[in-house]
C-alpha cells in the first residue's frame, strides 16, 4: 500500500499563487458609487443603468439585495416572462421616488476570460447603504503578506473544499481555508472488522486514494463577504486525507476571529490575524486530543447516536437521515465514527454556504462528544 498526501492530490495551492489571484480580481473593481435609486433604469434585459457610471448585469445576489430593498422577491415579482422592462421601471420609480433611497453600488468589470454580456460593462456585485465599509479581501490578503509572510508560508490553500463548482467562492462570499502540516492518526487499519469498512479501503486502494496511515490536516477556514452576505470570519478546521474523498471539519464553537465591516486601522486588523495565530496551535492540540478519545470510545447504537446530536443542534431531518447514511459508508463504531459521518454528509452538499454550516454542526459535536 502506498502513502498518499494533500500534496499528491494535488489539491492544495500556495499562498503567494491565491494571493495573486485576489490581487487580480481586485484590480477588476470600479471604485463604489452612491446612487439616488430612483436615478436608476432598466434595459429591455433587466439590465441596470447607472447614470454616468454604466450597464451592469446584477449578479443573483445583487438581485436578491434590489428585492430586499423594494420588499419583494425579484425572480419572482420581475419574472421577465409575466412582465416588461418598462413595468420593472415604473415599479422601481413609484416605489424609490417616494422613499428617496440612496445605495452603495459595488460593480465589477469583466474578467478577460470570460465572455461577458453583449451591452453591459460589468457585473453589479451589491446594493449596500451608503455607510456600509467594506473590508475587501485585498486588505485581508496585504496584511497577511505584510505582516504573516512566515506564518502564512508554512500553511497552503485547499482548493475547492466547499464546492466542486468554484475554487474560492461563490457571488457573495469568499472561502479560504489553509491547513498545515498533516497529523497522524495512526495506520489505516485493512483488517477491520467490519467488512463494509474494508471494501471501501480496497477500493481506495485500488484507485491509488488510500493513505498509508490516517492523517488529518489541522488549518483554518477564512471567510469573508464584500458584499454584504456576512462578516470576517476565521474557525479551526480539520480535513481527514482518507478513502476517495476528504472529511472536513470546522472544530470548535467559539470563532477565531470575527469582524463586522466597519472602519478598521491596519493596526487593529494585524492585532486581530496576529491573536489567530497565538491561539490557533493551542487548538489544534487540543483538537488532537478530542479526536483521539473519540476514537477510544466506542458506540453501541451510532445511529441513535448521530440523530439525538443532530436533533439538539436543530438539524433538519433530511440532514439527519443522509449523516446516519453517511455512517454506513465508513461504519467507525465509535464516537469519531459518529462524527465523521456528519462530516461526510455535508460533503454532499452543494450549497457551500450550507455545507459550511453543516461542517460547524460536526465541529459542535466533536467537541460536546469528548
Amino acid at each position: 500500500m502506498r502513502g498518499l498526501s494533500l500534496e499528491q492530490t494535488k489539491k492544495i495551492a500556495k499562498f503567494e499563487d491565491v494571493r495573486e489571484i485576489v490581487a487580480r480580481e481586485h484590480a477588476l473593481q470600479n471604485p463604489d458609487v452612491v446612487v439616488d435609486m430612483d436615478k436608476i433604469r432598466v434595459n429591455e434585459q433587466l439590465d441596470i443603468e447607472l447614470p454616468n457610471v454604466g450597464t451592469f448585469r446584477m449578479t443573483d445576489w445583487a438581485q436578491k439585495q434590489l428585492g430586499q430593498a423594494l420588499g419583494v422577491q425579484w425572480g419572482k415579482w420581475f419574472d421577465p416572462t409575466l412582465v416588461t422592462h418598462v413595468q420593472v421601471q415604473e415599479e422601481l420609480q413609484r416605489r424609490f421616488s417616494k422613499t428617496g433611497d440612496k445605495r452603495k453600488i459595488r460593480t465589477t468589470q469583466f474578467k478577460e476570460e470570460a465572455p461577458g454580456v453583449t451591452g453591459c460593462d460589468g457585473f453589479m456585485r451589491a446594493i449596500l447603504s451608503p455607510t456600509y465599509h467594506p473590508i475587501d479581501n485585498e486588505r485581508l490578503f496585504n496584511r497577511l503578506e505584510t505582516k504573516f509572510g512566515s506564518q502564512v508560508g508554512e500553511l497552503n490553500f485547499m482548493a475547492n473544499h466547499l464546492s466542486k463548482k468554484s475554487r474560492w467562492g461563490n457571488d457573495h462570499c469568499a472561502h479560504y481555508t489553509l491547513v498545515g502540516k498533516p497529523v497522524n492518526m495512526g495506520a489505516i487499519d485493512r483488517n477491520h472488522p467490519d467488512p463494509a469498512v474494508r471494501r471501501i479501503y480496497d477500493i481506495a486502494e485500488k484507485e491509488g486514494a488510500l493513505p498509508q496511515d490516517d492523517l488529518v490536516y489541522p488549518g483554518f477556514h477564512m471567510r469573508n463577504s464584500e458584499v454584504g452576505f456576512t462578516a470576517i470570519t476565521i474557525d479551526e478546521f480539520s480535513f481527514r486525507l482518507v478513502c476517495l474523498n476528504g472529511l472536513m471539519l470546522t472544530a470548535g464553537d467559539s470563532r477565531l476571529m470575527y469582524r463586522q465591516h466597519r472602519p478598521i486601522e491596519d493596526a487593529e486588523l494585524d492585532k486581530q490575524f496576529n491573536q489567530v495565530f497565538e491561539r490557533i496551535p493551542l487548538r489544534w492540540e487540543d483538537t488532537r486530543h478530542r479526536m483521539v478519545r473519540l476514537q477510544e470510545q466506542a458506540v453501541d447504537h451510532p445511529a441513535a447516536m448521530i440523530e439525538e446530536e443532530l436533533k439538539r443542534l436543530e438539524a433538519p431531518k433530511y440532514f439527519r437521515e443522509a449523516a446516519i447514511k453517511a455512517f454506513e459508508v465508513e461504519p467507525l463504531p465509535n464516537r469519531f465514527g459518529v462524527v465523521q459521518a456528519v462530516t461526510r454528509a455535508a460533503q454532499e452538499i452543494e450549497d457551500m454556504d450550507k455545507r459550511f454550516e453543516y461542517e460547524a454542526l460536526a465541529g459542535q459535536m466533536l467537541r460536546r462528544l469528548s
